[in-house]
């Protein structure tokens, strides 16, 4: 029982530490797989636990990207209509939260964007730890990959083409969201309100 307890607790730290980089780290469901096969450790705490640690690590993440994003960019007049915006839709954030962590995608660029606009983390992190524990549990259940060690899952994910690629694409648009003025080009007709019309006399 002890063994199991530190078992789980080592993963959440590496779950923790693997989701800090802003790319080229394994998904979460893998460690989790890996620690079910390897371990027989019990899958809803070991998911749960997990997917909790891991929204932590994106918390920095996001954090992250509000420091730098602060640094690198002056104050821009668009980007405050862009949280004025979406404070006003907040309910929506952790609905759009959820529906995004239910694909099989990285969810660095989500806390990216979630850190350079500076929303209302709490409704993230909702959406964000309620769609990757549905998701998450159904890929650690479902896997039919086999990780003999801690170093195979890195492996795995370095010679997967697919996910460099992916990887490479979201850190990419991770620089774009922090270096160009998109919320200018983005959000300028859906969030700019329209200046009332001159009255005719």
């Amino acid at each position: 029982m002890l063994t199991h307890i530190l078992r789980l607790l080592l993963i959440f730290a590496i779950a923790f530490a693997i989701n800090l980089p802003p790319a080229f780290m394994p998904a979460t469901w893998m460690l989790l797989a890996f620690a079910r096969i390897k371990f027989g450790l019990p899958i809803v705490p070991l998911v749960i636990g997990g997917v909790f640690f891991s929204g932590l690590g994106r918390i920095l993440l996001a954090k992250g990207s509000t420091f730098v994003h602060r640094r690198l960019r002056k104050p821009d007049e668009e980007l405050e209509e862009v949280k004025q915006y979406l404070e006003e839709r907040r309910n929506y954030v952790g609905l759009a939260s959820f529906l995004y962590c239910l694909l099989p995608l990285p969810s660095n660029n989500l806390f990216i964007a979630a850190g350079i606009v500076e929303v209302s983390m709490l409704r993230v992190m909702i959406g964000f730890w309620l769609g990757r524990s549905i998701a998450d549990f159904v890929y650690v259940w479902t896997t039919d990959q086999v990780f003999q060690n801690l170093g195979s899952v890195f492996e795995r994910f370095y010679s997967d083409w697919l996910a460099i690629v992916i990887n490479l694409v979201s850190l990419g648009a991770a620089a774009a969201l922090l270096l160009v003025p998109w919320p200018r080009w983005l959000f300028r007709r859906m969030v700019r309100r329209k200046k009332p019309e001159p009255e005719r006399r």
